[in-house]
């Protein structure tokens, strides 16, 4: 979460402005909510929160484009929110251009235009969904799973102990919580302060993506680099320090005709 001034959320809302009221997103999100939180209204360490985050509008605009660019087909989402509502929103005008289209190749995809967000957080869920536009709900399915500390290759990190069952061609990373970690390895726990989180989720997904799939991670940067480092395939990687993201897209041959992705055709 990128602590930023009231100042600096207006200049965001600002710039952006063109772009959200062309897709009608102002509609679906109030951009300006919670526009004067300050650090401290909410704790990352205890998890204690009086007022909910206020949308960060460069994000939530950089999703929405790279959906809509890509031409997405199927989200996996780690951390619901305001990213949800975006995910699914792109997603539904992915399908009307799909709709449109004269000639259709044959997918191999039984969720095409459908959005999986998981999280740790029952109440996130549920307050995510009390504000959920109803004209998107059909397109999401809402996962609960804890998350359990682990290992990968003798490393520190940590799983959801219950994913989706799918192949998402774009996946959002900006969850769990390092206080939603349970257990203990050695004495080490991510209920330490100064531990970052540590997701190796990806890492044990990766040997079934689809040559295409785009990737990325908010902040997250420690996380961000154990996953390059951890990759075993080839990636063309990107790391915006200025707007703390880290994006990954697996550049390979596709595998077959029934194997293609929105930005192959259309």
């Amino acid at each position: 979460m990128k602590l930023l001034t009231s100042m600096n959320r207006q200049e965001q809302y600002e710039k952006n402005k063109p772009y959200i009221e062309s897709e009608g997103l102002d509609k679906l999100i109030n951009f300006q909510e919670n526009i004067n939180y300050k650090k401290g209204v909410f704790d990352s360490v205890s998890g204690k929160m009086n007022i909910p985050f206020p949308p960060e509008t460069d994000d939530l605009v950089r999703l929405h484009k790279l959906v809509r660019s890509r031409h997405s087909f199927t989200i996996l989402e780690f951390g619901v929110g305001y990213s949800t509502t975006i995910l699914a929103d792109a997603l539904k005008k992915n399908q009307t251009d799909w709709d449109n289209l004269n000639e259709k190749p044959e997918i191999r995809n039984r969720f095409m235009f459908q959005l999986f967000s998981v999280d740790a957080s029952k109440v996130w869920i549920e307050q995510t969904k009390k504000k959920f536009p109803g004209h998107l709900f059909d397109r999401v399915h809402f996962h609960h799973s804890k998350v359990e500390i682990g290992t990968y290759n003798g490393q520190l990190c940590h799983y959801y102990k219950e994913l989706p069952n799918i192949i998402p061609d774009f996946i959002y990373l900006d969850g769990p919580s390092a206080k939603d970690v349970q257990g203990s390895i050695h004495g080490l726990s991510f209920q330490c302060e100064e531990r970052t989180v540590m997701a190796a989720d990806l890492l044990l997904m990766e040997s079934t993506f689809l040559p295409g799939t785009f990737i990325i991670v908010d902040g997250r940067t420690n996380n961000a680099r154990f996953l390059e480092r951890n990759f075993t395939r080839n990636y063309k990687t990107n790391h915006d320090k200025e707007a703390d993201v880290s994006t990954f897209e697996l550049k390979e041959e596709r595998l077959g005709k029934y194997n293609l992705l929105g930005t192959d055709f259309f």
